[in-house]
């Protein structure tokens, strides 16, 4: 009897357990968008009246959440195709919500009526955009294409 030969399957080599950078760049995109899809998804439902939060609401602040929703969508998708304005996109979203969280806690602390919930939803912006640029900038410099 002869034997049959087989075909060897050959596994693509492993990282070894290395992240990549396109895979910090996915969960970066990903992180981006659906914090974007959930801003616009709220303070849409706010603005058109569908629901009526139990505190305070600023106006400006949620004007303010919808329009950063939809740039946040969009540097997502930059993420995710990987567009040369991403990091720049990512710094400008990460610095307009710390402006905006600093500036709710200043008016706070000034006796303006500012709700605990949009304090805490803007920290929790601020601080995943922080991660999201850290994932973008981390061992950049070694991605010479980039």
């Amino acid at each position: 009897m002869a034997k049959k030969k087989t075909a060897r399957q050959t596994n693509p080599p492993l990282t070894q357990g290395k992240i990549t950078q396109l895979k910090r760049d996915r969960v970066a995109s990903i992180l981006a968008v659906v914090l974007g899809l959930l801003s616009v998804r709220e303070g849409g439902s706010v603005l058109l009246g569908l629901t009526k939060p139990a505190y305070y609401v600023i106006p400006w602040l949620v004007w303010y959440n919808v329009a950063m929703g939809a740039v946040s969508v969009v540097a997502g998708i930059g993420m995710w195709m990987r567009r040369a304005w991403r990091i720049n996109l990512s710094v400008n979203v990460l610095a307009f919500h710390g402006i905006v969280f600093f500036g709710l806690i200043g008016m706070q602390q000034y006796g303006q009526a500012v709700a605990m919930n949009s304090i805490f939803a803007m920290m929790f912006r601020t601080f995943t955009w922080i991660v999201i640029y850290l994932l973008l900038k981390w061992n950049r410099q070694d991605q010479a294409h980039d």
